[in-house]
């Protein structure tokens, strides 16, 4: 009985040393949104509008590396002949990386965006109506 209590302490010690590592290595880190009272902190979500275009970037974070995925999108949401783009940045060791996931044309066209950064601190996007970044939203966190 002495052996088996003897084994269980230190099967009990041995788990309370290997769980707080084994947490630390599961965070995502970078979260745009991060929530320490959420379920799933390796998720975000983001949404960005203005006159004439309306977006919203679902993600995650694998490790440091954030990825946009489904649903996300961009909506056209003006009959004004200009296009809608949605813009996301990175940042990253006072870094950023700016990219244009998806172009939207036409009043109520609805397109599908996703892109994959490398390591990043934060991510931002912002949707613009035109061509080039005259006519922006403010980059949203």
């Amino acid at each position: 009985m002495k052996k088996l209590s003897v084994s269980l302490s230190l099967a009990l010690a041995v788990g309370l040393c290997v769980a707080p590592a084994a947490q630390a290595l599961n965070k995502c880190g970078g979260d745009p949104v991060y929530d320490p009272g959420a379920d799933d902190q390796c998720h975000f979500v983001i949404a960005v509008s203005m006159p004439g275009a309306d977006a919203t970037v679902y993600g995650r974070f694998y490790g440091k590396a954030p990825m946009v995925r489904e649903p996300s999108y961009l909506k056209d949401t003006a009959d004004d002949g200009l296009d809608a783009y949605l813009w996301v940045r990175a940042d990253a060791g006072g870094e950023s990386w700016v990219k244009q996931v998806a172009v939207a044309s036409g009043f109520g066209a609805t397109v599908d965006a996703s892109a994959v950064f490398g390591d990043a601190d934060a991510l931002y996007a912002r949707v613009c109506v035109g061509a080039g970044t005259e006519n922006c939203s403010p980059w949203r966190l």
